[in-house]
């Protein structure tokens, strides 16, 4: 009721001034001093409550962030609910209580047990020249909330396992403080696991990775999460990867080839009988019956018995009377069958003679009763005899069986030099996959030796003498564009199998030899021949899968980084050889590579590499003289450029982790101008690579604010 009599006053006062024009300019400025402090204390107050809400839902959001972050992928009330402590003193940082003359800061964080966390802030704000216009105060809300949201993902590992990962990190003797490379790297990439996908591996004590309680995944955590391995040393294993019309049946290697001399006349095949030709007219023996004998037993013909004996009781005797067994026929055949032994033929007869014969017997049985003597007062008795003929119709035949003449291989010698080699055995075309072996005729004496096959690869065509590489698909330097695909016409498109087992190192001539000595092979163990493990495509990895995998890593051998590089980007490209696998709709994933190595590169010239044996092959040098390990180191590292600018290019984030003690400046220099803006990470005394890549993880996992 006061506000409404003091409007009405005023009005009162302003319409008597109105009508009394003369000597107001005083009572008109005092009247427009109200308007005028309510205009410019609105404009003023305004403006601290628009700062005041962006501070605080700025705070809010910070305090959110910064919960969620802690939080990770535990409980919100773990750690004595340190993920609510940090996150109201994130909030504090951003806005003190009272900031900006507030007045009843209220503040409260939770999380919905899905991974979301949720903040309200409240605060009043006294009015200063507002007052006049009756506004007191005004309060301020804010809401705001955090989750943590991964992308599609996908994360290639390209890890160096050299031998020189068996060493400790900073040298001497294996302590907590100073663990063993290859297993802490086996321990890094496991906790870069657990924190990027929030599964929890049961062997990995949460400790270990620097947690308090294992990882639990959560409901906003429904991304896709791929992993792919490029473990590298001076090659890759990556053959069993591609498919079959992606390595070439023949390659070419440092080996060796027999010599043969020929004896033709050691040995030989006879064929199968030829048609036969009768030879003279058939003859046959004597057509004539023998003498009649008595039978011994009765005689069965068509049913009927005829008995052997029949008496008679009258007289005179007449056995021509009794009826006797009609005359029996028959007819045999006997052959052809060959007649003496096939002779032993005489180079180079094509042929040798054999005879063959036929013989047709035609059988005749007669049968007759005759009179048995006997006393004129006993019985009368018949008889029945029987008499035969068998004559014999032979016919001879000749014929001929061919003659192959196989001739005795009798090694001479050997001839050593870069040799073509068919490889196609390799292939397994009905399985769809490669075999583990094949057989070349290398061992001594030109026999056969079963050659394994790693799945280490030869690389395809190069150039040489090159400082500047391209790695587009028309390279001219094959070998370094990534995403050419092979042609199954062109052989410098395609891959080789690497195989040591066939090397020969013919005493350090470069031209061919020819000698009975048997020259020695290169070392086809240790170092100089290593084979790393076999790589991965990306994948989605259950937790026991890909910690056993990391735990099978081997080590050994010099290092050459370009080549994992090469096949990491080969591997994880959306348009290259892989692509099918690659490829996502709309192209909705970020790509990472995550590149580590303890050293700087380390070539050596003996070193089965993916350009052979480079002493004697000089794919990449000069021809006319082996190269020194400076060239293999400073072609290396040229190589190594290329493809980092190429890979951050390809929109790939490229992390690189320069690991342990001793690394020289130039290589850590060299090392960090192939990673991404900010993405290097150098070895630092107590900083274990856990905490890098635990850091590299958490990056890649980035925060989302959400309405």
């Amino acid at each position: 009721m006061k506000k409404k009599l003091e409007t009405k006053s005023l009005a009162g006062v302003l319409s008597r001034l109105c009508k009394d024009e003369a000597g107001n300019t005083i009572a008109i400025m005092a009247a427009a001093v109200v308007p005028v402090i309510g205009l410019v204390g609105g404009s003023v107050d305004m403006s601290r409550i628009y700062l005041t809400q962006t501070r605080l839902q700025a705070a809010c959001d910070a305090g959110a962030l910064m919960g969620r972050k802690v939080m990770a992928g535990g409980q919100w009330a773990d750690n004595s609910g340190r993920a609510n402590t940090q996150a109201e003193r994130a909030f504090t940082a951003n806005f003190e209580s009272g900031a900006y003359g507030t007045e009843n800061l209220v503040k409260a964080f939770s999380e919905n047990g899905a991974g979301m966390v949720s903040g309200r802030a409240s605060v009043d704000i006294p009015m200063t020249l507002m007052r006049v216009l009756g506004i007191d105060e005004r309060a301020i809300v804010v809401e705001c909330s955090a989750e943590m949201r991964i992308p599609n993902s996908d994360v290639m590992f390209v890890l160096d396992t050299t031998g020189s990962m068996d060493g400790t990190v900073t040298g001497g003797s294996a302590s907590a403080s100073n663990p063993v490379r290859i297993e802490e790297l086996r321990l890094a990439t496991q906790c870069f696991y657990e924190a990027l996908t929030q599964n929890n591996i049961e062997d990995i004590d949460p400790e270990e990775c620097g947690e308090t309680v294992n990882p639990t995944p959560t409901a906003s955590n429904i991304s896709q999460i791929r992993f792919g391995f490029v473990p590298y040393s001076l090659n890759v294993n990556v053959g069993r990867l591609l498919p079959l019309d992606y390595m070439a049946d023949s390659w070419q290697y440092q080996t060796r080839r027999a010599n043969w001399t020929h004896d033709p006349d050691n040995s030989y095949n006879i064929g199968a009988v030829g048609p036969l030709t009768q030879s003279g007219s058939p003859t046959t023996t004597s057509d004539s019956f023998g003498s009649w004998s008595n039978m011994s037993n009765n005689v069965t013909i068509n049913g009927i018995t005829y008995l052997r004996r029949v008496d008679v009781t009258r007289a005179p005797l007449d056995c021509t009377t009794i009826s006797v067994p009609p005359t029996q026929t028959t007819t045999s055949t006997n052959g052809p069958y060959q007649t003496g032994t096939t002779p032993t033929p005489v180079y180079p007869a094509t042929s040798v003679p054999v005879t063959y014969q036929t013989q047709v017997t035609n059988g005749t049985t007669e049968y007759r009763y005759t009179p048995q003597n006997s006393n004129v007062n006993s019985n009368k008795r018949c008889t029945l005899q029987r008499r035969t003929k068998s004559p014999v119709t032979t016919t001879n035949f000749t014929a001929t069986r061919p003659v192959t003449w196989v001739p005795k291989n009798v090694f001479t010698n050997w001839t050593y030099d870069r040799f073509t080699v068919d490889v196609s055995g390799l292939k397994d075309e009905v399985a769809n996959s490669y075999n583990a072996s094949i057989s070349l005729p290398i061992a001594n004496n030109g026999a056969s030796r079963t050659v394994n096959w790693d799945g280490c690869i030869l690389e395809r065509q190069t150039q040489r003498n090159v400082s500047s590489w391209d790695t587009s698909i028309t390279s001219p330097q094959k070998d370094m564009a990534v995403d050419l695909i092979p042609d199954v016409n062109d052989a410098t498109t395609q891959w080789g199998p690497r195989l040591p087992a066939v090397l020969y190192d013919r005493g350090g001539s470069m031209s061919a030899v020819t000698t009975t000595t048997n020259y020695s092979q290169p070392s086809t163990g240790g170092d100089l021949s290593a084979c790393p493990s076999p790589s991965r495509l990306l994948q989605v990895w259950e937790p026991e899968d890909y910690a056993q995998y990391i735990e099978d890593m081997q080590t050994g051998g010099f290092t050459f980084h370009d080549i994992g590089l090469l096949w990491g980007a080969r591997l994880m490209s959306p348009t290259g050889l892989f692509a099918e696998n690659n490829a996502v709709e709309n192209d909705n994933v970020q790509r990472h590579m995550i590149f580590m190595t303890d050293g700087e590169t380390n070539a050596n010239n003996q070193a089965h590499s993916a350009y052979n044996y480079p002493w004697y092959d000089r794919l990449q040098t000069d021809p006319g003289s082996a190269p020194s390990t400076g060239q293999l180191n400073t072609l290396t590292n040229e190589r190594t450029a290329a493809l980092c600018t190429h890979i951050k290019n390809q929109n790939i984030t490229l992390w690189v982790v320069s690991y342990g003690a001793g690394i020289d400046t130039a290589t850590n220099t060299r090392l960090s101008q192939c990673a991404s803006d900010g993405k290097f990470f150098q070895y630092t005394p107590g900083v274990s690579l856990v905490t890098q890549f635990k850091q590299i993880a958490g990056q890649i996992a980035a925060l989302r604010l959400t309405s």
